[in-house]
């Protein structure tokens, strides 16, 4: 129940991102190495439910601000 809870959020804000949306998959695609390891890390952050889903974007998020990621 928790997968298709985090599917349809995934669904509903995905469209609402209107500026340089596909910039980060050329990127990605560029780069088939970097596209497997960040497709392994999103599958097992779907996936996993050890850990509350809160905390878990929190982590990502905090470790994507201390990397300097814009995104």
């Amino acid at each position: 129940m928790r997968l298709v809870r985090k599917v349809l959020a995934y669904a509903r804000v995905l469209p609402k991102g209107t500026r340089n949306r596909t910039d980060l998959l050329r990127f990605l695609f560029r780069r088939p190495a970097l596209l497997a390891a960040v497709g392994t890390y999103e599958t097992a952050i779907l996936l996993s439910s050890s850990v509350d889903s809160r905390l878990k974007y929190l982590a990502a998020l905090k470790a994507s601000t201390l990397t300097g990621c814009p995104f």
